[in-house]
């Protein structure tokens, strides 16, 4: 933290801000993943797309429910 606050001061060397720049790149190349990961990709669909169905016609296929009737205290 010291070294930043001199190079942002203006009083640190020139050898010195080499020194930290070579720092810095050392840890990004140590931090940088060897290869980059690979990305697996599904394959695109090769049939024709299905037509969905009516939604209404569907609600008319099901079985209709019993109506639920909430119980309330007198």
């Amino acid at each position: 933290m010291y070294e930043v606050s001199e190079m942002l001061g203006g009083s640190m060397s020139v050898a010195d801000e080499d020194e930290v720049e070579d720092e810095l790149a050392a840890l990004e190349a140590e931090l940088a993943p060897a290869q980059p990961a690979k990305v697996v990709l599904p394959n695109a669909p090769n049939t024709q797309p299905v037509a969905a169905q009516d939604p209404i016609a569907a609600e008319e296929e099901e079985e209709p429910q019993p109506e639920r009737r909430q119980l309330v205290p007198a």
